[in-house]
């Protein structure tokens, strides 16, 4: 069936189009439709895209307002911030002063306990020292007094017998 409109072509070349009243009734119907979708469908969602686009430019308009707002609001409020920061900074570099004026005098006071410390602290060594090399010597006296009566047998020295 689908091959005999080119058949019919290959053969005489004769017209494939007859026009004849399925033409007028397939037009009819277009128009039908075509009016039947636009009162339906187009013109209810033409309706819709309009009503948004309108609320969308609304909507930016009032942006754009509290965007103008908040601008302004945001300008005050930075230049109270400068303002505060700057007597913040003022309140603080007096402090800082007054802070290294103390910390001045608390190294100064504290240097002069540790050098007291430090000189108590060399007299203890210097003393411990002396005792400890006394010690030492007096140990070191008998031990090797030990070890020689051990190896020899007998006192070596000016021990005590």
């Amino acid at each position: 069936m689908l091959l005999t409109p080119v058949l019919a072509l290959a053969e005489g070349g004769e017209n494939l189009i007859q026009p004849d009243l399925s033409l007028l009734l397939v037009i009819v119907l277009f128009l039908i439709f075509v009016f039947v979708l636009n009162k339906i469908l187009f013109k209810p969602i033409s309706k819709v895209l309009d009503e948004r686009h309108n609320l969308t430019v609304g909507a930016a308009d009032e942006a754009r307002a509290a965007a103008r707002s908040y601008q302004m609001r945001l300008a005050d409020y930075e230049a109270r911030i400068r303002e505060a920061r700057a007597k913040g900074y003022r309140l603080a570099e007096l402090e800082r002063a007054a802070a290294l004026e103390r910390r001045r005098q608390l190294i100064e006071s504290i240097k002069q306990q540790a050098k007291h410390q430090i000189e108590e602290a060399k007299s203890n060594i210097q003393h411990q020292s002396a005792e400890a090399r006394t010690a030492l010597e007096t140990e070191s006296h008998q031990i090797a007094e030990r070890i020689s009566r051990t190896l020899l047998g007998r006192t070596v020295g000016g021990g005590a017998d």
